[in-house]
């Protein structure tokens, strides 16, 4: 149990050890609860693809649903998965993939088993029925002209042009249609190895039984290596404004700047600004451009964040004739902490609401694994006490500093999907370039 601020965090009550394989082991036993979660993390992604295998990474998670050696058909597969109790999650994103099956306590070894089949062993059959369905999926984030609009892409685009960091994570149609069993073979062998993967299980469970199962079910998983990605770009692009035409009653708006990493001592800073700026209906932006302004229904900044670098974004969508108004009240918003640091009450409020929200890491056991096996992947600190006092120690004055350093309006990012006339697109090219 940690006290910081005034606050108890009881710790998560990690077990870690590796397989002789290498492979990454965390075991959280949380009795109290009625459920367990088993989750693996690996790295793999569309920030270690190129240009032509763009989208690979988010197609191989998709085909591992299509059935295993010993469940054939992914109805099969479901179907095993579904009489546990559970459902399996995947998620691909730009820098890991996460699999995540939760479970009645009596399933959980079971779980473990069918995870390291639906893993190890995949068919990797259907690819015809599986590129119909993704190729649905990136439409989704098209235009009739065969452009992106989906803002979080575009603005991606701008800020990492001609880096991975820049891509969409299910990629191009043209790369899905051109993608084989052999390319999946290959990328599957690379990156779902022991080296480059951690497993958690957290929940309700024998930690010896648990223990015996992952080792027999994941110990026979090869070694290989821990892949490292292409760093981000140290320069920044000329090009700062983005603009996509697209039909519809509102304009999507990103202003967005080159931050820190996870691994920077200046990441607490990060997460509390975060918050200062963003955590509930009394914090700026929702008062400034909801309460005070009338220009949209909900409003955003936040983090985010990869291993040596990342994003900090201000997000809204509005009135295409209110897009200058939007940039300007972000503008506002942004100038003020530069002039003046944040009050010690916001910065306690948002200290205390994120301390709250880590104290709750206990209640939940997809939050515990979330919490300690992303970390765990990242070599990052996985014990509650230890984030909790970084983020303790972050003052008013940080988070000015960090403002004036990485929110310089100069540095600023602009991205715009809707309608735009000409003259109000000129005055918010005119914002972005000022």
């Amino acid at each position: 149990m940690s006290v910081v601020r005034g606050i108890s965090l009881p710790e998560l009550p990690a077990e870690s050890f590796a397989l002789g394989n290498g492979l990454r082991v965390r075991l959280i036993p949380l009795p109290h609860l009625q459920s367990t979660t088993v989750s693996f993390f690996v790295r793999v992604g569309s920030r270690y693809e190129t240009a032509q295998t763009n989208g690979l990474s988010h197609f191989l998670e998709h085909m591992l649903y299509r059935g295993t050696e010993s469940y054939r058909a992914s109805h099969e597969l479901t179907l095993a998965i579904e009489r546990l109790g559970g459902t399996l999650d995947a998620a691909t994103h730009v820098d890991f993939t996460s699999y995540e099956l939760t479970l009645p306590p009596e399933s959980i070894v079971h779980g473990v088993e069918l995870l390291a089949e639906v893993l190890g062993r995949p068919r990797l059959a259907d690819l015809k029925i599986e590129k119909q369905i993704i190729r649905e999926e990136i439409l989704e984030d098209l235009n009739e002209e065969g452009e992106q609009i989906d803002i979080d892409n575009v603005s991606r685009q701008l800020l990492y042009p001609d880096h991975p960091l820049g891509f969409s994570i299910p990629g191009p149609l043209d790369n899905l249609a051109r993608f084989a069993t052999s390319d999946l073979r290959h990328h599957h062998a690379r990156h779902y190895t022991a080296s480059n993967a951690v497993i958690c299980v957290a929940g309700a469970f024998d930690s010896s039984e648990i223990g015996d199962a992952v080792r027999s079910s994941f110990g026979g998983f090869a070694v290989g290596e821990s892949i490292q990605p292409d760093r981000a770009p140290v320069d920044t692009p000329s090009d700062r404004f983005a603009y996509v035409h697209d039909h519809g009653s509102q304009t999507d708006v990103r202003l967005s700047f080159h931050t820190p990493g996870l691994a920077s001592p200046e990441f607490p800073v990060l997460v509390l600004l975060a918050r200062v700026l963003d955590d509930g209906l009394s914090t700026r932006v929702h008062q400034r451009i909801c309460e005070e302004r009338g220009l949209a229904y909900e409003a955003f900044a936040g983090n985010d964040s990869f291993e040596e670098c990342g994003v900090f974004d201000f997000g809204a969508s509005v009135e295409h004739q209110k897009t200058p108004k939007l940039v300007e009240a972000v503008l506002e918003l942004i100038d003020e902490i530069r002039r003046e640091p944040p009050t010690e009450e916001e910065v306690d409020k948002a200290r205390k609401r994120y301390l709250w929200a880590l104290r709750t890491v206990c209640d939940d056991p997809e939050r515990a694994v979330d919490f300690v096996g992303s970390s765990a992947l990242f070599d990052l600190p996985e014990r509650v006490g230890v984030v909790a006092e970084q983020v303790a120690r972050v003052t008013p004055e940080d988070i000015q500093r960090l403002v004036r350093r990485y929110l310089d309006p100069k540095n600023a990012y602009l991205t715009c999907v809707g309608v735009l006339e000409r003259s109000v697109l000129a005055d918010v090219r005119g914002l972005a370039e000022a």
